[in-house]
């Protein structure tokens, strides 16, 4: 079997309703994404995301595009696409950085592997750890009463975790903010609060200090993802668990966390992590020195995440609480199936092959803002 063309599609697609996220990233009324189809002369077509959210990610829809036509494509035409590790190895060689494009690719190629032999790319990976995973629902930046109705609306569809979005407004405002909601919901409901790096450390410090027992089950990256030490000084006070998201794109980044020890646990976004052979390899890191992982997403459609769900079910090290499968309900429409897998604030492994998603070709052509194809 040989890798024969490669055909990309910028997509844009608006959410439900706006995003209100941190100062950082501002609100998002729209997500985009960087289709990509890897064909075989077996006939086997294999499917891949790239999910460019600037300034979280570097990279951007046309860069995603522009580095996959000229570097990635030279080195994958005419390569048995089953060879996943040489060629990760061969692309570590001659691309640097640009995860997010290498990411699409890995993705296609567990596609290819696992439809060519007839299983899902979750037993690529090792096989199903569980077979189920619970959900958290994002909620974003509002005032206390926003805040309450969202989350009451999460429990009634079977919601057992909250991600809160933080960072947009002052820290005192957050801290009535997470005040309220704890009080209003104590015993009903995980509460992730997420900043986005749109604190500084000070402000951090000052929100655990102003939340006295209103603690959060988890914060996340609170800070610049560079500041390492900053964590490792957030990490010492923190009265949850903390985790680094923007900070653990590579491996590299995740070892030098552990080093310091300044989180405990990671959050793992596919798409982020140049994929499936990269993210397992900072799953398993974390796991060898005790750190959980939290599965979580950008602002995906359904390809990332279906790999993201290939890779969390076989994890032995994921935090007790929901993770990010429910990307394609913020969207007002997707361009695949994936949203048949969830219910009732769970999402249910499909056991068919590959990634276990169906492209909509309507769809995708309706929402296409840019195409190329490579042979």
């Amino acid at each position: 079997m040989k890798i024969t063309a490669l055909e990309l599609f910028h997509i844009s697609i608006p959410f439900a309703k706006p995003y209100k996220l941190s100062r950082v990233y501002g609100t998002r009324y729209d997500a985009e994404a960087v289709i990509l189809k890897v064909h075989t002369d077996k006939g086997i077509v294999g499917l891949g995301e790239a999910d460019p959210l600037n300034p979280f990610s570097e990279e951007t829809p046309a860069t995603v595009m522009v580095v996959t036509r000229d570097h990635l494509a030279p080195q994958l035409m005419g390569q048995n696409p089953s060879h996943i590790s040489a060629i990760e190895s061969n692309l570590d060689v001659m691309v640097h950085g640009n995860l997010l494009a290498r990411g699409a690719v890995n993705m296609a190629l567990f596609d290819i592997v696992g439809k060519a032999n007839d299983i899902p790319a979750h037993m690529l990976l090792g096989g199903l750890h569980q077979s189920k995973l619970k959900l958290l629902s994002p909620i974003g930046s509002g005032t206390p009463e926003e805040d309450a109705a969202s989350i009451q609306q999460q429990i009634e569809d079977g919601y057992k975790t909250v991600m809160i979005k933080m960072g947009a407004l002052p820290i005192a405002d957050e801290i009535q903010r997470m005040i309220a909601a704890r009080e209003k919901f104590i015993g009903r409901i995980k509460i992730i609060v997420d900043a986005n790096q749109g604190w500084t450390v000070a402000e951090t410090l000052e929100f655990f200090d102003g939340i006295g027992s209103s603690r959060p089950d988890l914060v996340e990256q609170p800070i610049d993802r560079h500041d390492i030490s900053g964590l490792k000084r957030i990490h010492r006070r923190a009265p949850c668990l903390l985790s680094a998201d923007e900070g653990v794109a590579s491996v590299q980044e995740a070892a030098a966390l552990i080093r310091a020890q300044a989180v405990d646990a990671f959050s793992i976004k596919v798409s982020k992590n140049g994929g499936l052979s990269k993210a397992i390899k900072i799953a398993a890191t974390a796991d060898a020195f005790g750190l959980k992982i939290l599965m979580n997403s950008m602002l995906e459609f359904g390809i990332t995440q279906a790999a993201s769900l290939q890779l969390g079910c076989v994890l032995p090290n994921l935090l007790d609480m929901g993770h990010a499968y429910m990307s394609v309900l913020r969207m007002s429409d997707d361009i695949t199936d994936f949203g048949q897998n969830i219910s009732r604030g769970v999402v249910t492994v499909p056991s068919s092959a590959g990634l276990g998603v169906r492209l909509n070709e309507k769809k995708l052509k309706k929402y296409t803002k840019d195409y190329l194809k490579i042979e």
